[in-house]
């Protein structure tokens, strides 16, 4: 292929690169909107594939103007193409925060209430960016069609790209305080997500004819993609915590720490069997759709119940209407725990707006060292459950007939 000169060359490798980013990331954007699981997490990542193809095609069109490849230098087509280009990266940036709250809120089930101001230092970003030809604090563009950077230059990038490095490190510390397998994997995720987007900023800001950036963010948006896959094989797709299988892992692993201690401690490994009572009727009388609401509404109690120990516990669903927490407790945190679980239940029934009342039987117990394996742990624990379901039976058919009296 023939090129006029050096400069052209840059250009259309540089351009090549962008729309090869692109269509990868094209490819997982379609792949993403065929599933048809839309939990909160997995919208905003495709509203972050969105950005990133965005991005790569402003990054394009910016080359076009700076190498007067395809566009003309001038001052307003420079203007033009830089200022949607910070836009576009900030837009990048804010999606980029908003999937990492996604994170979180998987593994917390809560977030604090201001982060939903968190898009407003992005918003006065976009506004001064956009308004920089009027007062060039951000950047200006001489004669020659040279960017000169302003003196909110600087400030701008860190902003962008200052609470990535702050997610990253927070999740650094909460991956070394956490006891929760996924946690310490969503927490992972986050810092290995971060390097290569702040990898490639940093070396487009210094070499700016390679599009390090959107090869960078590229890579980045690959690694979330394979993790999302790697939470559809994790978690239960209608209630969004821990399938069987993670809760097996949990208490497996739980079990062979405890077994190759010499001591034990006043802290227990505790097992929380519990399954809906009446579930059965809540499907048959008023459909599978409610019967499906009504074990979100108990995953979401059980998340909330949990929230104040999620890094050292689990909540699975293993499978209909059962549902496990594994945690390391002390008898009274256990006992306390259980309350916590019947009083929020009792609370989801008030907001439910249902035409039945959830109610579940819960059976709970510490790990033995005579129980020898996980299997003969939920075994003891199940028996429990079913123990508390019969007397809740017993109670029930009582209240009936007192009624009727």
């Amino acid at each position: 292929m023939y090129f006029a000169s050096s400069r052209e060359a840059t250009a259309f490798f540089y351009i090549f690169i962008d729309l090869f980013c692109a269509g990868i990331t094209a490819v997982l954007l379609y792949t993403t909107l065929g599933d048809i699981e839309r939990t909160n997490k997995r919208l905003h990542l495709v509203s972050l594939l969105s950005t990133v193809i965005l991005y790569c095609f402003s990054d394009s069109i910016w080359m076009m103007s700076f190498s007067n490849y395809g566009l003309p230098s001038t001052v307003i087509i420079r203007y033009i193409t830089n200022i949607f280009m910070y836009c576009v990266m900030t837009v990048c940036a804010y999606s980029v925060c908003r999937f990492f709250f996604s994170i979180w809120e998987s593994v917390t089930s809560t977030l604090p209430p201001k982060v939903k101001y968190a898009f407003i230092p992005f918003a006065l970003l976009i506004l001064a960016i956009i308004t920089t030809p009027l007062h060039h604090l951000v950047f200006s563009i001489a004669g020659s069609g040279i960017l000169i950077k302003g003196p909110l230059y600087g400030f701008v990038l860190f902003l962008m790209f200052g609470y990535i490095i702050v997610f990253a490190i927070i999740s650094i510390v909460f991956y070394f305080k956490t006891q929760n397998d996924f946690a310490k994997e969503q927490y992972s995720f986050v810092t290995i997500f971060s390097i290569p987007v702040l990898i490639g900023a940093q070396v487009h800001s210094m070499i700016w004819t390679l599009p390090t950036f959107a090869i960078g963010f590229t890579s980045a948006t690959l690694i979330i993609y394979i993790f999302q896959m790697r939470d559809l094989i994790s978690l239960d797709t209608l209630t969004g915590i821990n399938n069987r299988r993670q809760g097996e892992r949990f208490f497996q692993e739980e079990i062979r720490r405890i077994n190759e201690e010499p001591h034990s401690t006043i802290d227990c490994l505790y097992l929380f069997m519990m399954d809906l009572n009446k579930f059965k009727t809540i499907n048959d009388t008023y459909g599978h759709a409610e019967g499906d609401k009504a074990l979100v509404a108990t995953a979401d109690v059980l998340k909330e119940a949990c929230s104040h120990i999620y890094r050292r516990c689990i909540i699975s669903r293993f499978g209909g209407d059962e549902f496990v927490i594994g945690v390391v407790f002390t008898p009274e945190e256990a006992h306390l725990l259980n309350e916590k679980i019947h009083d929020l239940i009792q609370k989801k029934n008030e907001t439910l707006n249902s035409p039945y009342k959830i109610s579940i039987s819960v059976g709970y117990t510490y790990y033995k060292k005579d129980f020898k394996d996980s299997r003969t742990f939920l075994t003891h624990a199940d028996k429990l459950m079913y123990e508390m379901k019969e007397i809740a039976h017993r109670e029930a058919a009582l209240e009936e007939e007192y009624g009727k009296d």
